[in-house]
């Protein structure tokens, strides 16, 4: 077995062929550009392929359209594919690199490590799999994964395992795992989600909850955003005001935002710095002043706006020091309540 791509470049090749080559789904197809001859070996090679709509489809392609099924998406970029117009298979070299020509199911139980039906735990590169269709995880909710529907071809859809997200297709996959081909690097461990017990039964909070705990998740946020610092709380908190203001959310402080927060009580002596506006890596006593201002609408004991964009906030952070792995989304589920606890929350 040998390594042949790490878990980043592999996910870049396949949300650059999603996103920047023109596909379509063919049976058996590893990477083969739709040219005249492809077309006619292609729609005549098997059931599916010889059905009328998939054969017309397959005859009306662009010669610059490049044919895949969904897992043969996956091993012809293990077998060297590299969108070659002038290659049969597109730089393909079919059964190259160690990599056997087994399908979807197969090549799961096969070439996969580390399986689980678990996805708190899902990590860019990994394969997602149901029976009879496989994909692959590039992050943020999304996978590429080439299907007949939607799209037809090799696309990004969201992860329903995880959440919808808006403009995307979902599917709700069965289990994830390890491709053997991959180089996934030292992975930091995430927190493990606690037991249920502090979460509402639907197993998050989300905006328009208002209880006690709220209270308590709304007085840990406020505290990471006070200081004379201006982080990534501070910017977050700086763009829930914006977002409430009907302002551009950019997270910065110019004489705008400024003019606003002034009407709403922030100290009306704080001035702007030369260069027009306060962003982030700025310090001192009037960027102690704005943080206080700030925390003071994030306190309190219902899920706003201010709640939801701090928790985005600890998400962000999270996910940079590699102990968040779930999408940022504002809502404090198991995963953001473990990385809360990580930085210190006790409830």
């Amino acid at each position: 077995m040998a390594i042949l791509f790490t878990a980043d470049a592999f996910v870049n090749t396949m949300k650059s062929i999603a996103t920047n080559y023109n596909t379509l789904y063919v049976y058996c197809g590893f990477g083969a550009p739709l040219t005249q001859r492809n077309k006619e070996r292609y729609s005549n090679n098997c059931a599916y392929n010889r059905k009328p709509e998939r054969r017309a489809k397959i005859m009306a392609a662009s010669n610059d359209t490049f044919a895949f099924d969904c897992v043969n998406l996956i091993k012809g970029v293990l077998w060297g594919w590299n969108g070659d117009l002038n290659k049969v298979y597109g730089g393909a070299v079919y059964g190259s690199n160690g990599v056997p020509d087994l399908n979807a199911n197969d090549f799961f139980t096969s070439c996969c490590y580390d399986r689980t039906d678990r996805f708190d735990n899902l990590i860019p590169g990994e394969l997602v799999w149901m029976s009879g269709h496989i994909g692959i995880y590039v992050g943020n909710g999304l996978a590429v994964e080439c299907t007949p529907i939607w799209s037809d071809g090799v696309q990004l859809t969201a992860v329903g395992n995880i959440q919808p997200i808006a403009g995307y297709p979902t599917r709700t996959w069965s289990s994830h795992g390890k491709c053997e081909f991959i180089d996934y690097g030292s992975q930091p461990t995430p927190p493990t989600p606690p037991t249920p017990g502090f979460l509402p039964a639907r197993g998050y909070y989300t905006m328009g909850d208002q209880d006690s705990h709220v209270e308590l998740i709304d007085e840990f946020l406020a505290g990471k955003t006070e200081g004379d610092y201006f982080g990534t709380y501070t910017k977050f908190a700086v763009m829930a005001f914006q977002h409430i203001k009907g302002l551009e959310e950019d997270g910065n402080i110019g004489p705008i935002t400024l003019k606003y927060m002034k009407k709403d009580g922030l100290n009306s002596w704080i001035t702007l710095p030369s260069r027009g506006y306060y962003r982030v890596g700025d310090s001192g006593n009037s960027i102690a002043q704005i943080d206080s201002f700030l925390a003071n609408k994030i306190r309190g004991n219902y899920y706003g706006t201010y709640t939801n964009y701090a928790v985005r906030a600890l998400q962000t952070i999270g996910r940079q020091d590699g102990v968040y792995t779930d999408v940022i989304d504002g809502n404090f589920g198991p995963m953001t309540l473990a990385t809360a606890e990580y930085y210190g929350f006790s409830y």
